[in-house]
């Protein structure tokens, strides 16, 4: 038995003797899954820039009072 390979057009050829598993879950099911997953991660980045959005637009860059304070020394 040999594998798969792939010829100078770069076409993969299986050989008709290689026996091929069947996928364990149907297709509709993986591709639901890979939509829920794709939402996910639209979701958790639109979350995100929203949040940082909102962060930078309501926040005084000017304020620092909230800063700890510094001792600068200047050498004389």
């Amino acid at each position: 038995m040999e594998p798969p390979r792939v010829n100078p057009i770069g076409l993969l050829e299986t050989p008709p003797d290689l026996a091929t598993a069947p996928r364990r879950f149907s297709r509709p099911l993986r591709l639901l899954a890979g939509l829920l997953l794709v939402l996910f991660l639209l979701g958790t980045m639109v979350t995100t820039v929203v949040s940082l959005g909102r962060y930078c637009l309501t926040t005084d860059s000017t304020d620092t009072r909230a800063l700890p304070a510094t001792d600068v020394q200047h050498a004389h």
